[in-house]
Parts: structure tokens; C-alpha cells; sequence
């Protein structure tokens, strides 16, 4: 791991469970929110998830699982991939208070392991906001773009 994902994993795990549950409540609350409507949980996106039942969806940078559960919630099978241990626990968490399941990769994305995850993904998802984590984006594009077939973003 490099000294920038270092620095990104000690800040991302650094009580990121606490602000979790104080930002968004907790992880009973809410998935309560996202099975009222998890479509709408994935704001602007909404659109490129029209048809997810049955779709692997691999979701970089992941965090909370914010946007993995609803997708979770609507029918794919979602793995997030994401750097800090305090965001898996509160997305497990997520995830079962919602009655769904979520994969969820710690690690850094720069080193994914491509034998494992190369092609397995039907669409790679990622938020706005997250490409300043990478200093060598031409790695990161080809990673996110060996990893599926269509890319929404």
C-alpha cells in the first residue's frame, strides 16, 4: 500500500462508525429509510439501475454502503470494495438490518486482485468524489474497467 491510501486508510478508520451513526443514524435506521424507497437512495444514478435483479455490481470506494444496500435491496449482488474496517462494519450492519447481503473487499483499490475479480462484475459503480484517493489514475481505470462490462458512474 502506498503512503497516500496509508494516509486515506488512518483517516477512514479513524471513528468513521461513530460519524456513520451520527450522520446517518444507525444502521437500523437507516435501512428503515432505504426500504422506503431504495431507488431513491441512489439519487442522480437512479437511472443507470433500472434492471439491476440478478446483476453483479461491484461498487469502488464503496463506504458505508449507502448505495450498495439499495442496490442489494433491488436485486444485485454487490461487492464493495473500499479501505477502511469502520466503513465494512457499519455497511454489514446496514445490510442485515435491511435483510439483505453485501460482499464487502478492505483493501486498496490499487491492488485488487484481478485473477479473483477481473470480469466478474456485470457494472462497476462509483460515486462522485472519490478519484482524488488515486494518484495514478490510468491504474485505477484499468482495474475499474477489467472488473466489468459496463461502467456507471
Amino acid at each position: 500500500m502506498n503512503k497516500a491510501s496509508q494516509k486515506n486508510k488512518k483517516a477512514w478508520e479513524y471513528r468513521a462508525y461513530e460519524f456513520w451513526n451520527m450522520r446517518d443514524g444507525s444502521p437500523k435506521e437507516k435501512a428503515d429509510q432505504i426500504l422506503q424507497n431504495p431507488k431513491a437512495c441512489l439519487k442522480y444514478h437512479q437511472k443507470y439501475f433500472e434492471k439491476v435483479d440478478g446483476m453483479k455490481i461491484a461498487n469502488v470506494c464503496g463506504s458505508n454502503g449507502r448505495k450498495a444496500v439499495p442496490l442489494a435491496v433491488l436485486g444485485a449482488n454487490v461487492t464493495v470494495f473500499d479501505i477502511s474496517e469502520e466503513n465494512k462494519k457499519y455497511a454489514l450492519e446496514l445490510a442485515e438490518c435491511a435483510g439483505v447481503t453485501i460482499n464487502y473487499e478492505v483493501g486498496d483499490f490499487n491492488n485488487v486482485d484481478l485473477e479473483r475479480f477481473g470480469n466478474a462484475f456485470d457494472i462497476a459503480y462509483l460515486e462522485g468524489g472519490i478519484l482524488h484517493y488515486f494518484h495514478d489514475i490510468d491504474r485505477f481505470f484499468t482495474i475499474f474497467i477489467v472488473s466489468s462490462s459496463r461502467v456507471a458512474s
